[in-house]
């Protein structure tokens, strides 16, 4: 799980939303994990992609970071990526096997409802995990409040106003502890995502 920090069209004191939030949202998920003592059965992996907004195939962050891992892909259960902003949470999308989405809406149902955040849909690509999913990789996503064209998120996009200033702490909390939660979740099931064509969750130990 991860985002990317490299907007660099507008100063240095921009890229809050795009996608620093993103980035510290899987960033203080992942700590939180760490902080509670709690070890899944699989591995957490947290991601600093870079290059994203220059969409280079063979030297961006998620090219990178494919042809480390090429040959672990059947040990990825999901990728998550943040990066259409970190408004207040309300649930994941999911792209990949339906007896997957399956499970995350279980997940949703049974555990998410105490944070208002247990929506699943089909919203779960982004640039970063897109090569990962075209191997087979599922792929997920925050649900956020905006509206269905993202308003929010596309005023600020790439401008000076993209500063921390347009940053709600507790909407960004809510992104932290849903996410922590989804991601422990998926990685301490007994059996989790299968995969078609691939290791099916029941033989994922260890990633």
């Amino acid at each position: 799980m991860g985002g990317h920090i490299d907007t660099w069209d507008t100063g240095s004191q921009t890229g809050s939303n795009d996608d620093g939030g993103g980035f510290i949202t899987c960033y203080e998920a992942m700590r939180l994990v760490l902080k509670s003592g709690l070890r899944p059965k699989r591995t957490l992996r947290f991601i600093a992609w870079s290059g994203e907004e220059f969409n280079d195939h063979e030297r961006s962050g998620y090219a990178a970071y494919l042809k480390a891992h090429l040959n672990e892909l059947d040990k990825h259960i999901v990728a998550f990526e943040d990066d259409l902003g970190s408004t207040r949470l309300l649930g994941f999308g999911y792209i990949g096997d339906p007896e997957g989405k399956k499970v995350v809406e279980m997940i949703g149902k049974t555990y998410m409802g105490i944070l208002n955040a247990s929506i699943v849909n089909d919203a779960g690509e982004a640039v970063d995990t897109g090569p990962l999913y075209e191997k087979g990789v599922p792929t997920m996503a925050n649900v956020i409040e905006d509206t269905p064209d993202h308003e929010f998120y596309f005023t600020y996009h790439h401008s000076a106003g993209d500063s921390m200033t347009i940053m709600n702490p507790d909407d960004m909390d809510s992104n932290v502890v849903g996410l922590a939660a989804m991601m422990y979740i998926l990685a301490d099931l007994e059996s989790t995502i299968p995969r078609p064509g691939l290791n099916n969750g029941n033989n994922l130990q260890t990633n």
